[in-house]
């Protein structure tokens, strides 16, 4: 069984062995890798429950996930951030936006993948904990 990545990089910053070095970074590959293809298959099996349920109404969907944002934000102003309801309400957030992409024929992955496209360069600072962009 592999080492944790945690105990090897501290093993690695003792020795700066490099075949540690290329131990962690095929570890970090394979778990890359692992991540990827599990992330696929859980986006696929949340379109497929959709479309088992008979899902089709954008409209309906966009009151889905409305409403769980809403249980969010309920958590968040009560700033109740590491409990079950809060992850309950963000996973169940992204269970309905995942639906409502395939309802509307969009690729969710594609979307998050064009949307950080559009951000991971952009310029700006944050106020209050809020990103404002440069003009």
């Amino acid at each position: 069984m592999p080492r944790p990545v945690k105990k090897m990089l501290d093993e690695w910053s003792k020795t700066k062995s490099v075949s540690l070095a290329s131990e962690i970074c095929r570890e970090l590959v394979q778990e890359k890798e692992e991540f990827v293809i599990y992330s696929d298959e859980l986006i696929a099996d949340v379109v497929a429950w959709g479309r088992e349920k008979k899902l089709d109404d954008p409209k309906a969907q966009l009151n889905k996930v409305i409403e769980e944002i809403g249980e969010v934000a309920h958590e968040v102003t009560r700033e109740r951030y590491k409990t079950d309801e809060m992850a309950d309400g963000i996973g169940d957030t992204l269970v309905t936006i995942i639906i409502l992409a395939d309802i509307v024929g969009l690729d969710p992955m594609e979307c998050l993948f064009m949307a950080y496209n559009t951000i991971k360069n952009r310029k700006g600072h944050t106020e209050n904990g809020t990103f404002i962009k440069e003009q």
